[in-house]
């Protein structure tokens, strides 16, 4: 799934887009423990089974989707979903402010 539009993801696409990386990087055996369909905006990040190089795979999955760049460290510091929506839409809203003048 990859946007080329300008307009800001919504939550739905992101939450999407979020479901569909964990789903490709984490490994079977934690995927057996995470029902991906219930990660929501409120989720805690630290409640999924994710270590660093998985974290850093469904980011880098996350910036293909939406063409932007997310820091590494920035990565580390969400601390539920919605905020890295909320990083994602603002960096999409960002870009397309820049692109317009």
């Amino acid at each position: 799934m990859t946007t080329s539009s300008a307009a800001a993801p919504t939550d739905a696409a992101i939450l999407t887009a979020l479901r569909e990386a964990l789903g490709d990087v984490l490994d079977p055996a934690d995927l057996e423990h995470v029902d991906l369909q219930a990660i929501e905006r409120t989720t805690p990040l630290l409640s999924l089974p994710l270590d660093s190089i998985t974290l850093v795979a469904a980011m880098s999955r996350i910036e293909t989707t939406f063409r932007v760049f997310i820091p590494e460290k920035q990565a580390f510091a969400f601390t539920h979903v919605g905020d890295l929506a909320d990083f994602v839409r603002e960096r999409v809203q960002a870009k397309a402010a820049r692109a317009s003048k």
